[in-house]
């Protein structure tokens, strides 16, 4: 992928892959804490659909963590 959009998504999603690991969280589980549709999740992961500023909001929130690239911890930035 030479989109660097593309490589951003693909960061996301090692960094859900990576908070599932240490979390030991199923995509069930993910779904759960964010509200985000687990099939949503498992797209994300698969690289087959890219989320949007909602859901990747919904998936930190709930996982606790930043996952975009840079992030903290969500909620870190205050307007």
């Amino acid at each position: 992928m030479d989109q660097p959009q593309a490589r951003v998504v693909q960061a996301v999603a090692h960094a859900l892959t990576r908070q599932m690991t240490l979390q030991g969280l199923g995509l069930r589980r993910i779904a759960a804490l964010s509200g985000v549709n687990r099939q949503a999740v498992a797209n994300l992961l698969a690289g087959s659909s890219w989320p949007d500023v909602a859901t990747l909001s919904r998936l930190e929130d709930g996982l606790g963590v930043g996952l975009y690239p840079g992030a903290k911890d969500p909620g870190s930035m205050h307007c």
